[in-house]
């Protein structure tokens, strides 16, 4: 009996190390993902590629897998804040006319200062206008800012726990105006 758990027990392990090594192999690229040099296939060329069984195999000071020097995550770019049209039929007041209760003069932030909300404060900048159209950018709290827009008169942007409603976008002044709905 003491023999044949004993084998069970390794045949238990050879199993586990097994799984391990196959899901190791799954995750290590894409089906058609071929690799050329040899530290990415795991081995140089001066050593050969160990064995099944080599105490080695895991050990990076034996020359296994390393991570290439150290190299970092890719940032990843945040998208824009998606801005909704104005609803059908609406009509445009008169532009540049002073209506909304926030602006943003071009290169700089909205004034006066829009209320923070959930603890986290919102910057607006205006970073360009062209024809009808603005081009902002919102921060919330320390996160990394993000654009919106292009936005013109009577559309409207979620930017968090904030709405914005844009009432006037005014070339020949380099401003913006807006609403802040609650």
């Amino acid at each position: 009996m003491a023999v044949t758990v004993a084998r069970r027990s390794r045949s238990a392990r050879f199993a586990a190390v097994l799984a391990a090594v196959l899901l190791a192999a799954g995750c290590s690229g894409s089906p058609g993902e071929e690799t050329s040099s040899p530290a990415a296939q795991g081995t140089t060329a001066e050593e050969p590629a160990a064995s099944d069984w080599d105490d080695s195999a895991g050990d990076d000071s034996a020359g296994g897998a390393s991570d290439e020097g150290g190299k970092t995550a890719a940032v990843v770019p945040q998208e824009s804040y998606e801005v909704t049209p104005a609803p059908e039929g609406f009509v445009p007041p008169e532009p540049c006319t002073g209506e909304g209760a926030f602006y943003a003069e071009l290169g700089g932030e909205a004034n006066p200062g829009l209320p923070q909300r959930g603890g986290e404060p919102l910057t607006v900048s205006l970073e360009s206008i062209e024809g009808d159209s603005a081009q902002l950018m919102a921060q919330v709290g320390d996160s990394p800012a993000r654009e919106i827009g292009p936005i013109t008169l009577g559309e409207t942007v979620a930017v968090d726990l904030w709405t914005l409603s844009v009432t006037s976008v005014c070339a020949d002044t380099e401003q913006v105006e807006f609403d802040l709905i609650d």
